[in-house]
């Protein structure tokens, strides 16, 4: 099942994807101090101009040309961009709030096939009050795995993404409090 991005989200994802391919190259080169992080859920992507003129030339008229500016600015005023000056060159940031979007993004992506054995992936969860941010974003999350929901903090879903289970429970760093379960309906008849 594939879906059809809104073009805010394909823009944030087209960048990811850049970002995540320099830093390859980068990484095979150099360490990566060459980044210069102030925050470490920052990414940078230095070559904002490359970027832009992807879109740039899509963009024949002024007005759309207009329409694609006001359109990074709302990114940034959204929080999930920002614009920096790196020696002379725009720099495009990816915020922790960006980061959380593209996060977002490659969940509802992602190509969900049904298991062939005819399990379900089954979440059963626990997760303290103290962390209440962390458990409405795992939730929002098993959602766009396409979890379903059959009593509050128990969820199944008959897609094969235990991969993807285990990444989320990881990134909320919600181990403790939560199990992952394959089962199988056995039914009444």
């Amino acid at each position: 099942m594939k879906i059809k991005l809104p073009f805010t989200e394909k823009f944030l994802w087209d960048i990811w994807k850049l970002i995540k391919a320099k830093d390859k190259l980068m990484d095979s080169l150099w360490s990566r101090k060459w980044h210069g992080f102030k925050d470490p859920f920052e990414m940078i992507w230095p070559d904002f101009w490359k970027v832009k003129d992807i879109y740039w030339q899509q963009y024949k008229d002024r007005k759309k040309r207009e329409r694609f500016t006001n359109f990074i600015y709302k990114l940034q005023r959204n929080g999930y961009l920002k614009k920096l000056k790196i020696k002379d060159k725009s720099a495009i940031v990816l915020t922790p709030k960006g980061i959380e979007k593209i996060f977002v993004i490659n969940l509802k992506a992602i190509n969900k096939k049904l298991r062939d054995d005819k399990k379900w992936h089954m979440v059963l969860f626990d997760i303290p009050e103290n962390k209440k941010r962390e458990r409405d974003l795992f939730r929002k999350a098993l959602q766009y795995l396409g979890y379903k929901k059959l009593q509050k903090s128990i969820w199944v879903c008959p897609y094969d993404i235990e991969k993807e289970t285990r990444e989320l429970i990881k990134r909320y760093n919600l181990k403790e409090f939560v199990e992952l379960l394959l089962v199988k309906q056995v039914g009444l008849g």
